[in-house]
């Protein structure tokens, strides 16, 4: 590591991966653009469902590259520190989750519902990415299957969306999370 990258990483503030996920996961349900939107209808209601759930698995997978090398070194098995980071990370998003949910005085089941629906996002997200296919393509065909767009306009303004929902979080992570904190433990 280079003088100028410790001095910068000992300025920052150091984190575990749960407080990065729980400033993660309060930042983009309540201060989102997308989250001061009201639905107009039931239609409208399901896609900003699923913005949240697209915009959640996103962060989800940003965030796995944050899970600590010393963490996977300990806790895995040789030749399975991918599913162990994987493992890890999910199970440490699904905690701020939950605790998000418990301090809104909302049932902390429904993490787990909304975790699930993120499942197909991140499957997908990651299927195409074995394949070296873009993951946002992919995630915006999961979108699609669910809240069908009325026409080819409105499927673009999907896809726009999708992009405009990574580049957000993207900036969320890097440009305001990763610049104050250090994720350590």
């Amino acid at each position: 590591m280079t003088e100028g990258k410790r001095a910068a990483s000992s300025s920052k503030t150091s984190i575990s991966l749960y407080e990065f996920y729980a400033l993660g996961i309060e930042r983009l349900i309540e201060r989102a653009p997308w989250e001061l939107e009201r639905a107009v209808s039931k239609y409208h209601e399901r896609f900003l469902v699923e913005q949240r759930c697209l915009g959640l698995a996103i962060l989800l997978l940003i965030g796995e590259e944050q899970v600590p090398q010393a963490l996977i070194r300990d806790q895995a098995m040789p030749g399975f520190e991918d599913q162990t980071r994987s493992s890890v990370n999910q199970a440490v998003f699904l905690r701020a989750l939950r605790h998000y949910f418990v301090s809104k005085q909302l049932n902390q089941v429904r993490a787990d519902m909304v975790l699930e629906r993120m499942h197909s996002y991140v499957q997908e997200s990651r299927e195409a990415s074995k394949q070296d296919q873009n993951p946002l393509n992919a995630m915006l065909h999961t979108m699609i299957c669910r809240v069908p767009p009325q026409d080819e306009t409105q499927r673009q303004q999907y896809a726009t969306r999708v992009e405009k929902i990574y580049d957000y979080i993207e900036g969320l992570v890097e440009g305001s999370l990763l610049k104050r904190y250090a994720v350590t433990t």
